[in-house]
């Protein structure tokens, strides 16, 4: 006769304990998978700012001092304009040049307001069409001059742009300059801008 042993008085009690646990290890990979993506996401959010911000600041000082010089003008680094000239920098990083319209960016809903941005280009190097961008590095750089051809194509793009809206019986006032200035792999480049506002239509 085949002897019969009783259950183990806590033999399901265990397995209930086994499953339990085996839950709670899966929930906490679970979290710990999403820790680790959360933190993969917020690197490379910080991996879309500046290497070098301070010099940033400096460079977008004075080019700003420049375009106002230029302009005849005192106006403050307007935020918009800097946040698109950014954006652009960013946008065109990595090309070796550019044609004349990659160069630009424009915003606005062009009857009440538009502000366009242009990178600005190494006037050595560039071609008709085919426009170098210009850069700054930190250690190479006692003094920041801004580039005067850059700063002059922006003057006369104005120019021409309320010229252009003259014509048709259209003022458009200059209501905003600004600059932005962006370090990528120790590359220094900026963009400047402008917002022109047609006071008419408001």
């Amino acid at each position: 006769m085949k002897a019969e042993y009783p259950a183990h008085p806590h033999g399901n009690a265990l397995h209930f304990k086994k499953e339990h646990c085996m839950k709670k290890i899966k929930r906490l990979a679970a979290v710990l998978l999403a820790g680790i993506m959360a933190l993969a996401l917020l690197t490379a959010c910080g991996g879309s700012g500046s290497d070098n911000p301070e010099f940033d600041a400096k460079v977008e000082s004075a080019y700003l001092d420049a375009l106002n010089k230029a302009f005849g003008t005192s106006f403050e680094n307007d935020d918009a304009i800097r946040a698109l000239a950014v954006t652009h920098i960013a946008e065109k990083s990595g090309a070796d040049s550019l044609t004349g319209s990659a160069r630009c960016k424009t915003k606005g809903d062009e009857t009440t307001v538009v502000r366009q941005v242009q990178l600005c280009y190494d006037t050595k190097s560039s071609k008709p069409d085919a426009f170098v961008p210009l850069f700054y590095q930190a250690a190479n750089a006692q003094t920041i001059t801004a580039n005067r051809l850059n700063v002059q194509a922006l003057l006369s793009t104005v120019n021409k742009e309320r010229g252009g809206a003259e014509e048709n019986g259209i003022t458009l006032e200059l209501t905003a300059l600004g600059v932005g200035a962006k370090t990528i792999g120790g590359k220094t480049y900026v963009a400047i801008g402008f917002e022109l506002t047609n006071t008419a239509a408001q």
